[in-house]
């Protein structure tokens, strides 16, 4: 062997970092260096011959002797990877390749071997191929569709929830455009968009979900989620598209969708006619109930509100989280939403003997607000303080301007928010202990509503409280710049006749407010007749209730007064007194326009007379045409405002037509969902009335603003009370002739 290579090779092979070794013409070794010794822990002799394949991996002998055989019959080098036994008994990788020896003749005398420790190469690349068999597993077994196209938008994968979402089998689609997965005008723009984005770098929908649409392989178009990111492969970019199909989600969007509009119709409807019967028969207005009676009536109309109330927050809960609150945002006062919400809450607060008063006012300043939603915020806070507020407690309301905003303050003097409650407060369905709604009522809604409320409108609402000493919620609105507005004559801030009521006696002075407030009025009250004369010479009323024993002035020298005045000599008076008699004596008919009652005075008496001093004209009402399909609920509302209006039912569409073209009204209370049509089909023949009579329509759900463009005025039946009725009822007459109706 020396001879035939020479002493020298084999020297320097010896020696070699390599592991290089002899073969003859038959694969048999014959000769090995020092390093593949080593490797193997054998000694020369145990490798000579065949000796050397003993130390090969079973699996890889047959493969290994093949290549050989191969190589050899060919006289060709050969390269061959194969798993070799190392000396401590585990196997390793190693690279052997092979240049053919050749004898004077040039025939085939063996090969010179050199072979390679690839070990650590073989187990990166298995280390490798386990990690992209791993992440095709999960691409394979992800619920998502996951697409990847290059620079120029062709596909490159397509995993299998693709394939079940397009119905494409990923040999379909990769090496093909992805637009083929596209609807137009999406597929059309899709190329021109990537071109655009990779010469501006201004993305569309990179790094952005968004809702588009995909075409299936059966050319059918479904919703989907797209969720696009933008990696680098090899210098190039690359884009990861994650898809999923909403089509069930969109279906279940539906439903819930028409479930809401008819819990909406079917439920508040029956609703609203049980609380208004029970506010009825708990008012006495249809004579005195004994007192067990009165007691089970006022629970069952407590509850009714309650369960009113909750209908009505779950159903706004639902309508925010769907983005379908339509909001009616105007530039309007807000001291006078303010004190409308104060005034409808202050009932409530006295079930808890807890007192409402305001500290600091912002008479003035304009806000930009849907006023209804504004107030079901004020509510909302103003309730929450009265019931947590201990007996005898005061509620303080202070609204402060500053820093181009207004803020609004509501402070109670109740135990204060738990801390460990406040990054909760905000939460649906939140209460601070489990005991809170049973005690206190509620669902936990509120001020989750609130807040979503508050910051549509532009605004935040937030806290501070401290355990024991009370709790201080705020809401807090960007300011507008006042408009000059020139008031309406005779009408309050809230669109309503203005009664100025002249009464020395507080509790009387109260019980008169309260009552004509209930029948649709803005109050104000004077407690002698300088301030009486001070009021009427600050802004106009539609009519004054008067008592004669004054502790400054005698109530005819006021009526004398006053008719020597021209600004006052038609106005509408009405004495309230315990001394009518010697008043009319004292007048002796000189003056007109003025009616009399009697102390103690009942609620129907004071209206009726209120309204007949501005109507000038004996019982005369507002003729209201009610086109409404429930008959309970025309029943309720006929009875809730028969001091304020006549009503007249029509039961369809058909009926108010032939109503309209035999008599006149002064207003039109619509419902919407009628059983022969819409009530909007009845616009076109109101905007033919001359005069045209205003539109108040009572519908289960809140219009949009388009809608509410075309009437004058619009309640949605849960959230409405006898009062708010009577109060827009009253406006709408005052206000004269609809001009919306089309």
């Amino acid at each position: 062997m020396s001879g035939e290579m020479g002493g020298g090779f084999l020297e320097i092979a010896d020696s070699a970092p390599a592991m290089i070794w002899l073969s003859d013409a038959d694969n048999r070794g014959i000769w090995f260096n020092r390093h593949w010794l080593q490797y193997t822990g054998r000694e020369s002799a145990q490798e000579l011959g065949t000796g050397w394949t003993e130390g090969i991996h079973p699996q890889d002998l047959e493969r290994c002797l093949a290549a050989y055989s191969k190589a050899c019959k060919a006289c060709a080098p050969f390269e061959v990877e194969f798993r070799l036994r190392q000396a401590d008994g585990s196997y390793g990788w190693i690279a052997d390749t092979g240049a053919p020896r050749l004898g004077p003749m040039g025939e085939l005398t063996g090969y010179m071997r050199f072979c390679w420790n690839i070990t650590r190469r073989k187990q990166a690349e298995q280390a490798l191929q386990e990690s992209a068999q791993h992440t095709q597993a999960i691409l394979d077994n992800a619920l998502d569709g996951i697409v990847t196209i290059n620079d120029r938008g062709i596909v490159q994968s397509f995993n299998r929830a693709a394939t079940r979402i397009f119905g494409y089998a990923a040999g379909e689609v990769v090496g093909r455009n992805v637009n083929m997965l596209m609807p137009e005008p999406y597929r059309s723009q899709h190329d021109r968009y990537l071109e655009n984005y990779q010469a501006t770098g201004v993305p569309r929908i990179i790094g952005i979900g968004r809702e588009v649409e995909g075409r299936r392989k059966d050319g059918s178009i479904f919703p989907m989620d797209l969720a696009v990111s933008q990696i680098s492969h090899k210098e190039r970019p690359m884009f990861v598209g994650l898809v999923r199909d909403i089509t069930e989600r969109k279906r279940i969007e539906k439903m819930k969708s028409e479930f809401v509009s008819t819990v909406s119709h079917e439920l508040r409807t029956p609703l609203t006619s049980i609380s208004g019967a029970l506010g009825l028969l708990a008012g006495n207005a249809l004579g005195a109930l004994p007192e067990q009676a009165r007691q089970m009536v006022g629970i069952a109309h407590k509850n009714s509100q309650r369960l009113s109330h909750l209908i009505n927050d779950l159903l706004d809960m639902e309508k925010l989280a769907a983005g379908k609150m339509n909001m009616d945002l105007q530039v309007q006062p807000l001291m006078p939403l303010v004190e409308q919400s104060l005034e409808a809450i202050r009932s409530y607060a006295e079930q808890f003997h807890v007192g409402l008063r305001f500290i600091e006012r912002a008479d003035g300043v304009q806000v930009r607000v849907d006023g209804g939603r504004l107030q079901q915020i004020l509510a909302n806070l103003l309730s929450n303080a009265a019931k947590f507020s201990p007996k005898n407690g005061v509620v303080d309301i202070a609204v402060r301007c500053g820093g181009g905003g207004v803020r609004l303050e509501v402070t109670d003097c109740g135990p204060g928010i738990p801390e460990s409650f406040r990054d909760r407060i905000f939460q649906r369905f939140s209460q601070a202990d489990s005991s809170d709604a049973r005690q206190s009522g509620g669902s936990g809604l509120g001020l989750a509503i609130s807040r979503e409320l508050a910051e549509r409108m532009g605004g935040s609402i937030g806290f501070t409280s401290r355990e024991g000493e009370g709790t201080c919620f705020y809401l807090e609105l960007p300011a507008v710049a006042s408009i000059a507005r020139e008031p309406e004559k005779t009408l309050g801030d809230r669109g309503l006749p203005r009664i100025l009521v002249v009464e020395d006696e507080p509790d009387i002075a109260r019980l008169l407010k309260i009552t004509l407030e209930r029948g649709g009025y803005d109050v104000d009250i004077a407690a002698d007749g300088k301030q009486a004369l001070a009021l009427l010479a600050q802004g106009t009323y539609a009519a004054v209730t008067l008592d004669l024993l004054l502790p400054d002035h005698s109530g005819v020298s006021l009526i004398r007064h006053l008719r020597s005045r021209r600004e006052t000599e038609t106005l509408p008076i009405v004495v309230v007194s315990a001394h009518t008699e010697q008043g009319k004596l004292s007048i002796d008919g000189e003056f007109t326009a003025i009616d009399w009652l009697d102390k103690p005075v009942d609620e129907a008496r004071l209206i009726a007379a209120v309204r007949r001093s501005l109507d000038n004209l004996p019982e005369a009402r507002p003729h209201v045409l009610h086109v409404e399909d429930d008959g309970d609920l025309h029943k309720i509302l006929s009875t809730v405002a028969n001091f304020a209006a006549k009503f007249e039912a029509a039961h369809s569409l058909a009926e108010a037509r032939d109503k309209l073209k035999q008599a006149r009204y002064s207003m039109i209370l619509l419902n919407l969902d009628l059983p022969d049509g819409s009530g909007w089909e009845l616009l076109p023949q109101l905007k033919e009335l001359d005069p045209k009579p205003p539109v108040l329509v009572l519908s289960a759900e809140a219009l949009s603003t388009e809608q509410q463009s075309r009437v004058q005025a619009a309640l949605v039946k849960s959230h409405t009370s006898n009062q708010d009725l009577l109060n827009t009822l009253n406006r709408l007459v005052a206000s004269g002739t609809g001009s919306k109706a089309n």
